[in-house]
């Protein structure tokens, strides 16, 4: 017992010397810890202060930081290395760059909810995505980034995506009252905030709106205060396009003399801005003001320039314009027929089914933007009064049972509540899901049919090619070998052309398809007007594309070959395909007619015609072999593999 005492008297303050040993490790590593992650933060705001002026720098702090972040597994501080390095590519202008990064950013900050920097990588990302015209993703972009600042009370983010979302508005789906709406909330927020260089661009996008809605007054009235707000910041660029809006306003109002005015001023910050966008707007308002003063022909070469540098993007408003006046100008001068031309044209382009599905696009997201907005606001609702509840039920001290009881009754309910409302919820946004998925599945089923539709158009296009080739010739092996060539590219096309009829994209059903090329090749080869039966059993097989093409220029070949060979010096004939499902993915083709057929002496010799070559190489590719018998008929048995 003693000895057991005596154990504990000296254990226990070693114990004791440990336990406090460890504690000042542990603290010592927090406080490194917390050092470090100061370190990494500064480095990360230095490198974004260089970045207008060096930006080798702003690099270089951005790779130490993002180095030290992995090294002490500081999370935040990767997702912020990922943020930082897309800001240097994007002032470097390599957006496609810039926007792997943000979007990995965007990644990492959900993923470990750092939210301060989310909204500003949403916007960068949703700029990018506008200027690659991908404009339903940048809407998404706009409205997430909006999300999370009106959660995390982010004013300058709200503003800054309002402003982007009113733009996106102005430009793309022409909602200009959603878009006054925005700017009307931004304006109020930059105001409360003191943020001016936000005014300056709340007014521009003001004047733009108005602009369009032909509410030429309030648009000049905002213009003003834009170029006001803008000379007091000294910003060229936006000082120049707030210009470049007044003089679209003056040239849709016929005020020559303003309009004048009005690029007199913007001639001279042109040179020191290098932006294309806007030396492109201002030789369009120079061209409107040739044609106002009559120079038609000055304004005639300056639209033929601008439509040949902007015929890349029809979507742009330059572009309209653009084209608008040049038929004006083509009018004015008397050049009818080219005008209208134009004209028709244009119209054609402008009804484009595209800019109806972006607005489309966008009226839905802003609608689920609202009602997420909206039922936020109903559970914030609910949750103050459920505070008012509990501080009821507190005044009542005396039934502390009852209450008890109470509380758990409502909380087992309200629980229950909560969780059918995100049962709901997630219902909800899974049926927006599938109608998204639903509606990019009929625009992908549409790109495949228009894709088939164009192949098929341009292998008719060297079909006839061929033809006029084989037409100057008067060598008739020449003008066989171009008549051959000519079958097997038909067949091609034939395929096509089925696939862009039929419901079906991804299976022929082959069947049709033999009896059209039959019918097409009897066209061709029967020259002597012979009575040519041709008979096929194929009605329940169906067959993948890349089956389908190598077994129509096998059947190519051996119609070919039994229309020109099989039924000399004969009245009538008879040609008969069968085509089988053997198993999952074996296939028959039975191939016979009652002509002449191929004697065994010759038939070694005949494998070495480009056509038989043509035939046992499909063969082979098909993983199939070719049989021929000749008796009462010549007959072909080829066994093939296709896709289940």
């Amino acid at each position: 017992m003693m000895k057991h005492s005596h154990a504990c008297f000296y254990l226990i303050p070693l114990l004791l010397v440990i336990h406090g040993f460890s504690n000042h490790v542990c603290a010592s590593f927090v406080f490194q810890s917390r050092n470090d992650t100061a370190i990494i933060n500064d480095w990360y705001r230095e490198a974004f202060r260089s970045m207008d002026g060096n930006l080798k720098k702003s690099d270089d702090l951005i790779n130490k930081a993002w180095k030290m972040s992995i090294d002490i597994a500081y999370d935040q501080g990767i997702a912020d290395g990922y943020y930082y390095t897309g800001c240097v590519y994007e002032q470097k202008a390599a957006l496609n760059i810039a926007r792997r990064y943000f979007e990995k950013a965007v990644s990492l900050y959900t993923q470990g909810q750092f939210l301060a920097k989310l909204p500003d990588c949403y916007k960068r990302l949703g700029e990018i995505y506008m200027k690659e015209d991908r404009y339903y993703t940048a809407l998404q972009h706009f409205l997430n980034g909006l999300r999370v600042a009106d959660e995390e009370g982010d004013h300058v983010a709200q503003i800054e995506l309002s402003i982007q979302l009113a733009n996106y508005h102005n430009t793309v789906s022409r909602d200009y009252k959603e878009a006054i709406a925005m700017l009307s909330a931004a304006e109020r927020r930059a105001k409360t905030a003191n943020y001016p260089s936000a005014l300056a661009t709340i007014y521009l996008q003001y004047g733009m709106s108005y602009a369009n809605q032909r509410d030429y007054v309030q648009a000049l009235h905002y213009t003003q205060l834009a170029r006001q707000a803008f000379d007091k910041l000294s910003n060229a660029e936006d000082l120049l396009k707030t210009l470049l809006v007044e003089g679209d306003i003056h040239s849709k109002t016929h005020e020559e003399d303003r309009l004048a005015t009005v690029l007199s001023e913007a001639k001279p910050l042109i040179n020191s801005v290098k932006s294309k966008q806007l030396q492109e707007a201002y030789q369009l308002l120079h061209a409107t003001e040739l044609y106002f003063l009559g120079d038609y022909n000055s304004a005639l070469t300056i639209c033929e320039t601008l439509y040949a540098q902007l015929d890349g993007n029809k979507q742009q408003e330059e572009w309209r314009e653009a084209r608008s006046l040049h038929f004006k100008v083509l009018y004015a001068l008397g050049d009818v027929r080219q005008a209208d031309s134009l004209f028709d044209n244009y119209e054609y382009i402008k009804d484009s089914l595209y800019t109806a599905q972006y607005i489309g696009q966008g009226m839905e997201m802003s609608e689920n933007y609202k009602l997420e907005k909206f039922e936020r606001q109903i559970r914030e609702q609910e949750l103050q009064l459920s505070n008012t509840n509990y501080q009821r039920y507190g005044f009542i001290a005396g039934i502390v049972v009852l209450l008890t009881i109470l509380i758990i009754l409502y909380f087992h309910f309200r629980e229950k509540d909560k969780l059918a409302h995100r049962v709901a919820i997630k219902n909800a946004e899974v049926s927006v899901q599938n109608e998204i998925l639903k509606q990019a599945n009929r625009q992908n089923e549409m790109l495949l049919r228009e894709i088939h539709h164009r192949v098929k158009n341009n292998l008719q296009i060297i079909n006839s090619l061929l033809n006029l080739q084989s037409r100057k010739t008067t060598n008739q092996e020449v003008m066989a070998m171009m008549q051959e060539s000519s079958s097997r590219i038909n067949s091609i096309a034939l395929i096509h052309n089925k696939l862009y009829q039929q419901q079906s994209l991804n299976r022929l059903n082959i069947q049709e398809y033999i009896e059209q090329l039959g019918a097409h090749l009897l066209s061709i080869y029967n020259v002597g007007k012979k009575s040519v039966r041709f008979k096929v059993e194929a009605n329940n097989v169906s067959l993948d594309i890349d089956t389908a093409i190598p077994i129509g220029l096998i059947l190519t070949e051996l119609m070919t070959n039994s229309l020109k060979y099989a039924f000399v010096d004969r009245e009538e004939g008879e040609i008969y395909v069968h085509v089988k499902h053997e198993g999952e993915k074996d296939y028959e083709l039975i191939f016979k007619d009652n002509g002449v057929g191929i004697p065994e002496t010759k038939f070694a010799q005949t494998n070495e015609t480009l056509g038989f070559r043509l035939i046992n190489s499909l063969t082979r590719q098909l993983a199939g072999i070719i049989q021929y018998t000749f008796g009462e008929f010549s007959m072909y048995n080829i066994r093939f593999k296709g896709q289940a």
